[in-house]
């Protein structure tokens, strides 16, 4: 079934007077705003909808677009969290920014500007439930008036026709196939992959492969990277599933991780403690087959990775925990071709930058939780700090990260690590944009610094 979201009958009222397509259900939340939009969309999740269609009136936030116009969505934020969610690819798609209050006041709409297009109120509550019930959404939005001091007038006179657009280019929306309209709940593959976010494995990757180039003096054997590549994914796997295990009464009292799979219940803490047994497994096996010295000194990787996510109960400096987890990446990759801890300068640099790099961007990506984190005594430094003493803070530590870089950029000869090292900059600068969400911060311009820094060492000649 196809759920499509409504915030007002008057909204909803030209599609519902063209007579319901069968296999679509129609919901329509009972007041404006957030909340009673995320109750609608969980309504439309219960009955099996996938995927969830809202659609309605917006307010531009550009003068440049249409009124009458109606709008795909790219991404949805919020105004006060400054958190989004990807919700479309494509060209000519909007950023849509959904707020709590009506926008009519010219100074408001300019500094809403910065982060989006269109205006509503209710559109990134349904893409955050989609997102945590890992169901595909989309937003479809008509533009009735522009924020500024005639637009309670505008959208009275607007609402009707544009309604009409809005319901046309929904049915025009039905017609296509819909990707995963079969009716039936996320299945366990996707619960996993959402538990687990296998993906960000492209956050360690790079820097597994660029220790390994180091410690070969070169392009090392494709057998050793490949299991370099088993082993970090293991690593990751372990990690992460450790991680929502040891945090999940945290996660169940935050209302940005709330809908987890262990908090919410879709998934069993037995299925959690499975997934990290599963990924130790393949972590040792890889080990295994990469020698006896890598498999003697696999357990020094997994202390970090398994005791990070309990440090921010005991310190505020909690973010660089997970700074050295990730930084053993290349140091393991190195041993794992040489059968060495004889650890070259240009190694060390490399684990400086991987250590700074990512503690930093955690740093950023707690400015989501830093109200939460105050209320419930859990240790970070936008907690301690406020959010431009953290920002200060995560700026040191990138500083560092990117020196560490620039010496190993010294030590090559090649145009295009070059080009990697002016990547590797643009993303870190991005990283302190304001106008940017801070979960688009820490992915994907995080992994953009990430790759474009091992690219340095891989591309150097």
């Amino acid at each position: 079934m196809i759920g499509v979201l409504f915030a007002t009958a008057m909204e909803a009222k030209p599609f519902l007077a063209r007579g319901i397509p069968e296999g679509v259900v129609v919901e329509i939340a009972e007041e404006m705003g957030l909340e009673a939009a995320r109750i609608a969309t969980e309504k439309l999740v219960a009955q099996g909808c996938s995927p969830i269609i809202n659609a309605g009136v917006c307010g531009a936030l550009n003068n440049r677009l249409e009124r009458g116009a109606v709008y795909r969505v790219s991404m949805v934020s919020m105004e006060e969290l400054k958190a989004a969610v990807n919700v479309g690819v494509g060209f000519g798609l909007k950023k849509l920014v959904s707020v709590e209050r009506p926008v009519f006041e010219p100074e408001r709409k300019r500094a809403l500007s910065k982060y989006g297009d269109l205006v509503d109120m209710e559109g990134y509550a349904v893409a955050r439930v989609c997102e945590e019930h890992s169901i595909p959404c989309i937003l479809i939005k008509g533009v009735t008036d522009f924020g500024d001091g005639t637009g309670k007038a505008d959208i009275q006179k607007h609402i009707a026709p544009v309604s009409e657009t809005v319901a046309e280019a929904v049915f025009r929306c039905l017609e296509k196939p819909a990707p995963k309209a079969d009716g039936k709940p996320a299945g366990l593959w996707a619960k996993l992959h959402s538990f687990t976010k296998v993906e960000h494995t492209i956050f360690s990757l790079p820097l597994l492969f660029a220790g390994a180039w180091i410690g070969a003096g070169g392009l090392p054997s494709i057998k050793a990277l490949l299991l370099i590549a088993l082993v970090g994914l293991g690593a990751r796997t372990f990690g992460m599933a450790v991680n929502r295990i040891l945090d999940k009464e945290i996660d169940a009292q935050n209302p940005r991780t709330k809908n987890r799979e262990l908090p919410a219940g879709t998934l069993s803490p037995a299925a959690g403690y499975g997934v990290a047994v599963a990924g130790l497994l393949v972590y040792f096996v890889g080990c295994a087959l990469l020698g006896p010295t890598v498999l003697k000194l696999s357990w020094f990787p997994l202390i970090p990775l398994a005791v990070y996510s309990l440090l921010k109960r005991f310190t505020p400096l909690c973010h660089y925990g997970i700074g050295v987890a990730l930084a053993m990446a290349p140091l393991g990759a190195f041993v794992a071709v040489t059968n060495s801890v004889a650890f070259p300068p240009a190694l060390l640099l490399l684990a400086v930058f991987t250590f700074c790099w990512i503690s930093g961007f955690d740093i950023i990506y707690a400015l989501l939780d830093i109200e939460f984190d105050r209320a419930h005594k859990v240790r970070s430094i936008p907690a301690a700090l406020g959010p431009l003493g953290a920002q200060f803070a995560a700026a040191a530590t990138h500083l560092v990260s990117f020196a560490a870089l620039v010496m190993l950029w010294m030590g090559t000869d090649s145009i295009l690590s070059t080009i990697a090292l002016l990547v590797s900059a643009g993303a870190f600068g991005a990283a302190y944009l304001q106008s940017i969400p801070v979960p688009v911060r820490f992915f994907p311009i995080s992994a953009i610094a990430g790759i474009a820094g091992a690219l340095v060492v891989l591309l150097g000649g």
